[in-house]
Formats: C-alpha cells, sequence, structure tokens
C-alpha cells in the first residue's frame, strides 16, 4: 500500500479551470462571445433585450444564455423587467503564461466576438490568423495609453501599415465600448480619444447611450 499523501485540491484551483474552459469557449464560438460581452457591458439585461440587440433568434440568445450560465459567467437574477427576468454577466480575466505572459479579459473576448461581423477584423484574422488578435489588442492599447502610433503599431505587428490602422481602429471602438466591464484596464488611462462617431459604429452598444 502507498505511503504517498492524499492527493488534495485547491478551489483556486477548480476556479482557474473554469475560468480557462470559460475562455476557451469563448474565444472559439464568436457568436457566444458576442452574447456575452452584450450581456456584461448592460448588465442587469433581459435576453430578449439582448437578442434584439445581437440580432439572433429568441432560441439562439436562450441558448447562449444558458451556456453562459453553465461556464459560471453568467447568472439568471430574481428581478424582471416587462416581465422578462434579468441576466447579469461576470467579468472573467486571467494570465496564459508560456514563453511570455497573455492577460485575459473581457476586451479580448469582445473582439475574438466581433470577427464575425467586423469586415477589418474579420481580414485581418483572414490574413494573419486568430492568434495574431491577442498582439494587435495590445498593441492597440499601448496606441490608445500614447506609447505608440498607429505606424509603430504596424512596426510591432510586422503588418503593412494600412492594415495596422484598420485593425486599430476596430480594435479602438470595441476598447471604447467594453474598458470600463473589463478589470485588467482597471489601472490604464488612455491618452488618445476615440471619436463619438467611431463608437457609434462599434459591434456592441450600451442600452443606455
Amino acid at each position: 500500500m502507498s505511503d504517498a499523501p492524499p492527493i488534495t485540491y485547491s478551489p483556486d484551483a477548480a476556479h482557474t479551470a473554469r475560468r480557462f474552459f470559460a475562455f476557451q469557449k469563448l474565444l472559439g464560438t464568436p457568436e457566444l462571445a458576442r452574447f456575452y460581452t452584450d450581456l456584461l457591458i448592460n448588465s442587469p439585461t433581459a435576453v430578449t433585450a439582448a437578442r434584439e440587440r445581437q440580432g439572433c433568434s429568441k432560441s439562439t440568445a436562450y441558448k447562449y444564455a444558458n451556456t453562459l450560465a453553465e461556464l459560471g459567467v453568467a447568472t439568471e437574477l430574481d428581478e424582471y423587467e416587462d416581465g422578462s427576468a434579468l441576466w447579469r454577466a461576470d467579468p472573467v480575466s486571467g494570465n496564459w503564461t508560456d514563453e511570455t505572459t497573455l492577460e485575459l479579459g473581457p476586451v479580448i473576448i469582445a473582439v475574438y466576438g466581433a470577427t464575425s461581423v467586423d469586415d477589418d477584423l474579420e481580414l485581418f484574422v483572414d490574413r494573419h490568423g486568430k492568434a495574431a488578435l491577442a498582439p494587435a489588442v495590445t498593441a492597440t492599447i499601448d496606441y490608445l495609453k500614447g506609447n505608440t502610433t498607429r505606424r509603430g503599431v504596424a512596426d510591432d505587428l510586422d503588418v503593412p501599415a494600412v492594415e495596422a490602422i484598420a485593425v486599430t481602429q476596430a480594435i479602438e471602438r470595441i476598447i471604447a465600448v467594453v474598458k470600463d466591464h473589463d478589470p485588467t484596464l482597471d489601472d490604464v488611462t488612455f491618452d488618445v480619444d476615440v471619436h463619438d462617431r467611431a463608437i457609434e459604429q462599434a459591434p456592441y452598444q450600451r442600452s443606455d447611450e
């Protein structure tokens, strides 16, 4: 009989695993990521309201809501508006460390979710792959912080300047809408303003604006 000590599992490890699987599911399913982002920036909100904003069917909207609940990132509340139950989505964030550390949060999820509705993001992914979006988000944040220019982003990403301009413009309008709901950006201050007209073109809209 082995004298090895019993294996114990930390609640923190389970929480980390749940976040990992949530990220995996959201980053791999753009439509679900987009629905999650809508719930997050408009919480609390009804599934029917999110469905209307995102243009999906009633059955699909409730399927997405239930999937988010199973992933532990959304909750149906015991509150109602116009007869419909309200839902709340919670920000999910964490670090993925390999050769470097990648900080993941709602902005990353929102950008990946927008790849199926934003032509510039879709073209960027077609040319450079989905993995190239994460450094593009990081570079866009650096641009908004005033640490680089759009042409500097092109050099960092090793892409033509015209592509860097297009992808940063697509990403920055998403960041402008989602930033206040992303804990990874709590202490980040932007020196570059995103024009209101650009924000109006974002694939996500807050219902209170």
